[in-house]
């Protein structure tokens, strides 16, 4: 509030790098997921829209989309280019508009919450990818889904707070990992 124009030319130059960011291998592995299971669900907690873009379909997202934006005021939802050439864009309602993030001491949107809560509780199979999963409430949700009974598999570089209780835990990158579990699924499957 006290500087938004410092704040949009921040974001602005965060949205152009992800702009020209594409969805890497992992991604297009858990998209290609949902033609292989009845109901994928992707819970995340990044705001890249990476997920969206690589063709994944039922998402929530936790801190909110980094393409999205809204008026402070009225709650109004501007998804197009927004007009810069006047200073900071405001709304018809005379608001602010700023980016659909979570800030810090903001609360996580409650729709995108209570969703991915349900979602953990009503998996199967719960795979938990690219997290050092200590940041709650979200790292909370792989708790919920094992007490829920799903199996949980890790995907992270290194071993982190939550492997204890993975039923699997693979150690790599992401985008070479979940590619090889979508092979040995389709091998298995034919």
């Amino acid at each position: 509030m006290r500087n938004p124009q410092m704040v949009w030319e921040w974001y602005n130059h965060r949205r152009k790098i992800i702009h020209e960011a594409q969805p890497n291998a992992g991604h297009l592995a858990i998209a290609e997921m949902q033609s292989l299971f009845d109901e994928v669900t992707v819970v995340t907690q990044n705001i890249d829209n990476l997920h969206r873009r690589a063709g994944s379909k039922n998402i929530f997202e936790l801190h909110g989309n980094i393409e999205r934006n809204f008026c402070i005021n009225c709650r109004t939802f501007y998804n197009e280019e927004l007009d810069f050439s006047h200073g900071v864009p405001k709304c018809k309602c005379g608001g602010l508009i700023r980016p659909d993030v979570v800030w810090f001491g903001e609360y996580l949107p409650e729709d995108q919450f209570e969703g991915s809560e349900r979602a953990s509780v009503l998996s199967d199979i719960f795979f938990v990818v690219g997290t050092s999963a200590v940041v709650y409430p979200a790292a909370g949700l792989v708790h919920a889904a094992k007490r829920a009974g799903a199996f949980i598999v890790e995907i992270n570089i290194e071993g982190t707070e939550i492997s204890s209780i993975c039923d699997e835990s693979f150690l790599g990158e992401a985008g070479k990992i979940l590619p090889e579990i979508i092979k040995v699924i389709n091998t298995n499957a034919n």
